[in-house]
């Protein structure tokens, strides 16, 4: 009698640590396919131009199920099934966080505070992390970067910075500026409060000479907030005359450059 209530106990403890039903992919699993998904949308982000057929898309992301043994069913059930039990979510991306860290680590190249010299008309310049986990209790909470200007920069660049938020349950403030060789500065800012992918771009002024692109975005985070932020991009194009208007719906500021040898 007591082996049998002793197994009955055994069991329902193992069906309590197991919270993931069968139909669903186990977290993680779940975690390294969303990891190869995000590593995926980064290739087509950093390589437009080979990946603007939908069908390559297609091809790109059915590569990625057949290498994890998975069907589109099975991913669409799964993610509905997490995005109802959004603390098994979160269990889920930070596994996913710990996954492309180790994976930039392996690859022995220093990402962080790197200056980043882009070549070409159209190139992602964004020099940290693409993944970056935002909580309360992080010693950053916000993401941000600077860059001075190399000798691929050109008058009239446009740079979008692009990333995708997941669990986001409050506003971030969000904001692109530019300094001028001449003391002038411009800047672009926006409030984001929802999930998914969200991009701000900013237009440089054809008649002046750009010295320094920067931006910074801040959560307003609360004790339990944690935000995760993938997929960062901060492409930079050349001058499209078709759009250089939109530039004038930006903010601008002159600090007014000192003559050499003046205070």
């Amino acid at each position: 009698m007591y082996k049998w209530i002793y197994l009955l106990c055994v069991i329902i403890s193992c069906v309590g640590c197991n919270s993931v039903p069968g139909y669903v992919i186990p977290q993680d699993e779940m975690a390294r396919l969303l990891a190869d998904i995000h590593i995926g949308e980064s290739i087509v982000e950093s390589n437009r131009e080979e990946y603007e057929i939908d069908s390559v898309k297609k091809a790109l992301k059915q590569s990625i199920y057949i290498k994890h043994n998975v069907t589109q069913e099975q991913v669409d059930t799964s993610f509905m099934w997490y995005g109802q039990n959004i603390e098994e979510y979160i269990e889920v991306y930070d596994k996913v966080i710990a996954i492309l860290e180790e994976d930039i680590r392996n690859v022995k190249v220093p990402i962080d505070n790197q200056q980043f010299v882009v070549a070409g008309d159209s190139a992602d310049a964004w020099p940290g992390l693409r993944y970056r986990l935002l909580t309360s209790l992080s010693p950053d909470r916000y993401l941000s970067f600077s860059i001075n200007r190399d000798e691929n920069w050109e008058n009239g660049d446009v740079y979008e910075w692009k990333f995708k938020l997941v669990n986001n349950q409050t506003s971030i403030n969000w904001t692109i500026g530019v300094d001028y060789t001449d003391g002038s500065s411009e800047y672009k800012n926006i409030l984001v409060t929802q999930d998914g992918w969200h991009d701000i771009t900013l237009y440089c002024d054809s008649t002046k000479s750009h010295s320094r692109i920067y931006g910074i975005a801040a959560a307003d985070l609360k004790y339990h907030d944690r935000i995760h932020v993938d997929s960062i991009s901060l492409v930079r194009t050349r001058l499209n005359p078709q759009v250089y208007r939109r530039r004038f719906s930006q903010q601008s500021f002159d600090y007014g450059v000192i003559p050499h040898g003046e205070e």
